[in-house]
């Protein structure tokens, strides 16, 4: 079947949102949150029409470290097993070329094998399975001493972990890779935070929805104390949820998140990549 393909542009964003809810009605979308974060990045969001019609979307950015990220890719269920999935793929390729990245990659639910089939047609083969744990018990926290990090100390504090961390780091089920551009950009944002008392640090904010939860994406030395500031500062910002996705691998962490309440989200997520060069 013929399609047109183009990028959205603003006024496209109501549209764009009644695919969201048209794939997903039970799902809280957040592309219309979102909206304006995407708008300020790298990518497109690229629609698929079948006529005049809009059926299908799928938001691609890059990311610090010129690496592609797709997500949002939905398909109105009335037009589902026609192609567009293929569609948006195929801009997806186009668009990791004409912006000179060195990979792609996006995640999808481990059970999700729709998804997970129309990735690996598209040469994206799986890079790590992660587990997501969170917290809405707030009470306690402490801040500690804990301090915002410059950019050459917060590459000096995370480069070390990623092995630990697989190389990934996450934020709103966004996977980077653990790396000197990623880890600068994460500093500047105001997300790396060290307590000089103990040596004890953190990777925690959100990449967007600000005000549905914090994240954490990476922590050392002393776990607690970590944790401790995570609730903290969330509860100081006014956010209510505390959120950590990470590789199964890393059960240390694991251990840690278990023992101060988290709980297991509903599914495992699998991240899956093409590697151009």
């Amino acid at each position: 079947m013929e399609f047109t393909v183009k990028l959205a542009q603003y006024s496209d964003m109501e549209e764009c949102a009644r695919v969201e809810y048209e794939s997903m009605p039970n799902y809280p979308g957040y592309l219309r949150d979102a909206w304006h974060y995407f708008e300020s990045q790298k990518g497109g969001c690229v629609c698929v029409y079948e006529g005049d019609v809009l059926i299908g979307i799928g938001r691609f950015t890059v990311l610090p470290d010129g690496t592609g990220w797709l997500e949002t890719l939905r398909v109105s269920k009335a037009h589902q097993g026609k192609g567009a999935g293929k569609a948006i793929y195929k801009k997806y390729l186009e668009l990791a070329h004409e912006h000179g990245c060195s990979s792609m990659a996006m995640f999808t639910g481990e059970k999700n094998v729709v998804s997970s089939h129309l990735a690996e047609i598209n040469g994206l083969r799986t890079a790590a399975t992660h587990r997501g744990y969170h917290l809405t018990d707030l009470s306690g926290g402490d801040a500690h001493s804990f301090k915002p990090v410059d950019p050459i100390s917060a590459s000096k504090l995370i480069l070390p972990m990623k092995d630990e961390y697989n190389d990934h780091m996450v934020f709103n089920r966004t996977f980077y890779h653990i790396n000197d551009a990623n880890v600068r950009c994460f500093a500047a944002e105001g997300k790396v935070f060290e307590d000089p008392t103990d040596g004890s640090f953190i990777v925690c904010g959100a990449r967007f929805q600000h005000n549905v939860a914090l994240h954490i994406a990476m922590m050392g030395g002393n776990y607690d104390r970590c944790i401790d500031f995570a609730v903290n500062y969330a509860k100081a910002i006014g956010v209510y949820k505390v959120s950590c996705t990470f590789t199964l691998n890393n059960e240390k962490l694991e251990a840690a998140l278990v023992s101060r309440g988290f709980k297991p989200d509903a599914s495992d997520l699998i991240t899956k990549e093409i590697v151009f060069r």
